[in-house]
């Protein structure tokens, strides 16, 4: 497919899709043809997954970083990342925070701005990811996220159970309990949030008039599958290790740790302590890897004004 034609005057635009249709491959393809085309000097890539930003955790979250970038910094902007000098390609928001920091839309939202912020006239901005919310962003911004923490409300919540939080969000926000997944509706910190956001909005997102173009890569649903799974298979040892590593520096892990929900931590976890043997742990990591790409696909398919590519080849 030609792209060059839904470019035209856009200085961003955004690659979606589900886990293992090539997102990133796709980007950096689209990356060296705009070099090489000179159309534009410089090429950024902002990584919109939220848990790829965590140092350690690369084989895990299926973080890709070229074996040709290197890590760099730069005095006006806010966080690390990594570039190929060489071909003038730049990397953003992967592994760059601590496994133990906060991480939410809301700082994806300021590693964005400060992105685009500094983006010169002959520069050009490719936002990768399949975290729907934290693409939705870049076009809507959610009052939510400038919703401060209300520590009185917090400390009576704290004193609640996971049952009891959900009966008070319900009363809140009926519609925001029903859309939240299994591990949102029994991880405490997110009720709290959820039930201080209802309690502080009734509107809930403010329509931006920008649009860009996003290219929504898909892809038969049992070849995803199988590239699933064989990236599980080629994750394995190196995640297993990642994790073992994070079980020894963090003894009491924390359950608002959002790095430690990534999927296949969890499972890996079981397995090192001797839970699960390690066919049990394939099998499971998989089928989360699975059913994640198919709540991603949901989230794509019901958007409108997507650009759909087969990505078979990437």
């Amino acid at each position: 497919m030609n792209i060059s034609k839904y470019i035209k005057e856009n200085q961003i635009v955004s690659i979606v899709g589900a886990t293992a249709t090539g997102k990133t491959a796709f980007a950096l393809d689209l990356a060296a043809t705009l070099i090489s085309e000179k159309r534009f000097q410089k090429v950024h890539l902002l990584s919109a997954d939220s848990r790829q930003v965590y140092c350690g955790l690369e084989n895990l979250t299926g973080a890709d970083l070229p074996s040709d970038f290197v890590a760099a910094k730069s005095e006006k902007l806010n966080h690390p990342f990594f570039q190929n000098s060489a071909k003038n390609i730049f990397l953003h928001g992967v592994s760059i925070i601590s496994p133990k920091e906060e991480w939410s839309v809301a700082h994806f939202k300021k590693l964005f701005e400060n992105v685009k912020e500094n983006l010169g006239k002959e520069d050009f901005l490719i936002v990768v990811g399949g975290t729907g919310f934290y693409q939705q962003q870049i076009l809507q911004t959610a009052e939510t996220i400038i919703v401060p923490q209300n520590k009185e409300l917090r400390e009576r919540l704290d004193k609640l159970s996971i049952e009891e939080l959900k009966k008070e969000l319900q009363k809140l926000d009926q519609a925001k309990l029903e859309k939240m997944n299994n591990s949102d509706v029994n991880n405490p910190r997110r009720l709290i949030r959820a039930i201080e956001i209802a309690l502080s909005y009734s509107k809930i997102i403010t329509q931006s008039k920008n649009s860009l173009p996003i290219f929504y890569l898909q892809m038969p649903k049992d070849l995803r599958e199988q590239k699933i799974r064989q990236r599980v298979l080629d994750r394995f040892a190196l995640a297993k290790e990642e994790v073992q590593k994070q079980l020894a520096f963090s003894k009491n892990i924390k359950s608002d740790w959002s790095a430690f929900s990534s999927t296949g931590f969890t499972e890996l976890q079981k397995f090192i302590t001797g839970e699960i043997n390690e066919q049990e742990c394939l099998n499971l990591w998989q089928t989360a890897e699975i059913q994640y790409a198919k709540r991603q696909d949901t989230w794509w398919k019901k958007r409108t004004n997507l650009i759909k590519i087969a990505a078979e080849k990437f």
